[in-house]
């Protein structure tokens, strides 16, 4: 049985979905310097994520999609260049001085990592650390309804006996409970946009699909909006609203999860999901042949194109910029028209 939650941590207004966009990011660039020149580790990011929506970053490491997360918030290393328009909880985040970008990651945007260890200190106790959570997004609140607020975001994220683990130590708890730990120390701040990085891939596979819909009902019954960077395309099958590829820096398609999954309109996408585990028929492995290239490499054409096994000369001489090709799909690919259900070919 779910645990109410407290007036403190109802779910938003009615009218905030009326409110603006959880996250716009608009030709978004990040380099970072290096003694051979510039490192493009965005080269083009344009997406929103909508009030009250979850959003599927997915690709291969390096595709950009954590560091997408890190520009939205403003943690990218020091001497990061960013380029482009970003946009959080009607926020310019390039434009916002320092000291009050750290008061909206303290309230009304989070992070959960792929490692709960990375955000539980070992030698504090947990009770201690969601209170302090609480506590530095709303300095208004006393200790004790600081305490009562974490008492009840661990019971409503699962955590058995919620008052005695208050007392618990991170090394006393799995890795599953930590994991719902670190998302009620989120939770305690009453935000609206939550982000994730690779939150299941530290847990077995039915911890995973637990943390999956416990975020499904955090965002169901909180009205939370929610932005998830994976790897993995089964992850976000039943998660994701909406799911944006990208590859090498670059989103490269977008659209509705369910329509991208069953219709990729673009190659990448398509050898993506032959690429997965689910879609192995007759014991083969689907491999994407070569590499992507590398954040120092100029790419004239498309990022794709050295391994699609359908490119043509102009895909590596020519860039292919963004396109609506069918309502609420967008792919960056010039054969787009071109691609069918998986288990066909391009």
């Amino acid at each position: 049985m779910k645990t109410r939650l407290p007036a403190t941590a109802t779910a938003p207004p009615a009218d905030a979905a009326q409110g603006p966009d959880a996250l716009v990011m608009d030709g978004v660039r990040v380099s970072l310097p290096s003694g051979r020149g510039p490192l493009r580790i965005i080269r083009d990011a344009t997406f929103r994520v909508r009030r009250g929506e979850v959003v599927a970053l997915a690709g291969e490491s390096g595709s950009g999609k954590s560091t997408s997360i890190l520009a939205a918030l403003r943690l990218l290393p020091p001497g990061a260049r960013v380029d482009g328009s970003i946009v959080l909880d009607g926020q310019d985040v390039l434009a916002t001085p320092r000291r009050e970008m750290r008061r909206l990651r303290a309230s009304r945007a989070r992070l959960i990592f792929q490692d709960p260890w990375r955000s539980l200190h070992p030698m504090k106790r947990i009770g201690a650390q969601l209170v302090e959570s609480a506590r530095t997004a709303d300095p208004s609140l006393s200790k004790k309804a600081a305490a009562e607020l974490a008492e009840a975001m661990l019971a409503r994220v699962g955590i058995p006996d919620p008052a005695s683990r208050m007392a618990s130590y991170p090394h006393e708890i799995s890795g599953g409970q930590s994991q719902r730990i670190v998302i009620a120390m989120a939770l305690v701040a009453r935000p609206s946009v939550l982000f994730c990085d690779e939150p299941t891939t530290a847990l077995d596979v039915t911890t995973q699909a637990q943390i999956l819909e416990l975020l499904r009902e955090l965002n169901r019954d909180l009205g939370l909006s929610i932005v998830i960077a994976t790897h993995d395309l089964d992850v976000i099958t039943d998660l994701a609203d909406r799911l944006v590829v990208m590859y090498a820096g670059e989103v490269v398609e977008s659209g509705p999860t369910a329509e991208v999954l069953a219709r990729p309109r673009h190659p990448y996408t398509f050898s993506l999901l032959r690429a997965a585990p689910g879609a192995q028929t007759g014991g083969r492995l689907h491999a994407i042949e070569g590499r992507p290239p590398g954040p120092a490499e100029d790419v004239p054409g498309c990022a794709f194109a050295a391994r699609c096994p359908s490119a043509e000369d102009v895909c590596v001489s020519a860039h292919p910029a963004p396109r609506e090709v069918v309502p609420g799909r967008i792919t960056a690919c010039l054969r787009a028209e071109g691609y069918g259900p998986i288990g066909g070919t391009p």
